[in-house]
Formats: C-alpha cells, sequence, structure tokens
C-alpha cells in the first residue's frame, strides 16, 4: 500500500472514530459554556486564539508538560508520517512533545508557529477540525533549515476550554 493510501485510510480512521468518542460530548456540553452563544465565525476565532496562545506557551518556555495539558485532551490520539504506531493519551503527548523539541534543539520550539489555514465547526459547535501548519524557524546547529508540518488537528470542547483529541500530522505545508 502506498504512503498516499496509508494516510488516506488514517485520516478516514480518524474522522470515523469521531463519532465513537464523541459519546462524552454531551457531557462536555453541560461543564462548558452553551454552545448556542457561539456561532461557526465565534468558534474559528476561539481556535485561531487558542494555537496563538499555545504560541506564545511555547515563546514563555512552559514545560512540555504544561504545554501538554493546555493542548491535548486526555484521551487524545497523535500519528503521523513515520510513526510506527498512534500514540495515545496525555503521557503520550507529553512523550511526543519531548521527541520534537529534542529534534528542534535547545530552546527551538519558541522559534515555531501554527497557521490555522481551514476550519470546520460541528453543528453544536462542540467540536472542530482545524488544518494548521506549524513553521519553525531554523536552529543552528541542531535544526540547520525551516521545519514545517502539516496538521490534521480534531478538537472538542471541554471545561478547560478547547482540547486536541486526535491529531496527524506530515511533514511540509499545503503547497501555499
Amino acid at each position: 500500500m502506498t504512503s498516499y493510501l496509508k494516510a488516506r485510510l488514517a485520516i478516514f480512521s480518524m474522522i470515523c472514530a469521531v463519532p465513537l468518542v464523541g459519546c462524552g460530548a454531551a457531557q462536555a456540553r453541560t461543564q462548558s459554556t452553551p454552545s448556542s452563544a457561539a456561532s461557526p465565525a465565534d468558534v474559528v476565532k476561539e481556535l485561531v486564539a487558542f494555537y496563538a496562545g499555545q504560541d506564545q506557551a511555547n515563546r514563555d518556555g512552559m514545560t512540555s508538560t504544561q504545554l501538554a495539558e493546555r493542548f491535548y485532551s486526555e484521551d487524545a490520539i497523535i500519528t503521523g508520517e513515520g510513526d510506527a504506531g498512534a500514540r495515545r493519551g496525555l503521557a503520550s503527548s507529553v512523550k511526543a512533545l519531548d521527541d520534537w523539541f529534542a529534534y528542534l534543539g535547545p530552546a527551538g520550539n519558541k522559534g515555531c508557529a501554527f497557521a490555522v489555514k481551514d476550519t470546520v465547526v460541528s453543528s453544536d459547535s462542540n467540536m472542530a477540525s482545524v488544518f494548521a501548519v506549524l513553521t519553525c524557524k531554523p536552529n543552528p546547529p541542531t535544526l540547520t533549515k525551516q521545519e514545517t508540518i502539516r496538521q490534521l488537528f480534531v478538537l472538542k470542547r471541554t471545561a478547560k476550554g478547547w482540547r486536541v483529541f486526535r491529531e496527524m500530522w506530515q511533514v511540509g505545508g499545503f503547497g501555499d
């Protein structure tokens, strides 16, 4: 099976898993601000602010544990290009960030920023998908070139705010 077909299958699997995991959405609605007040445009603004906040937390030097707790849900699943398998749960999310930061080199994550490219909001405004590009500046001698990662995130509104519960990534941008 080609890597293109594997990527499409992985995306399809993530999309199909959303209704199964979404069973807790009713509970999340009761713990958060009523979604009826949030229009899709308002939700997009919230999500852009969520990613901008993560960028700032990175620049502020939060630990990988702190960054994971403010970004991922407890039931997060992360998979990407070249991964041997999916990473599941918050502890695995911390490990994923540790591995990424090691790849970027000392303080390399401070030169990273998200660009939200496209967003789809659920009809009840409690779930959304986001296509984003993460760009990291060179950080010699460890990282000698800019690193660009395209990502698909599925987020849910929780009592703590928006949290990523599915992430899929691949090297490269969207061609723009």
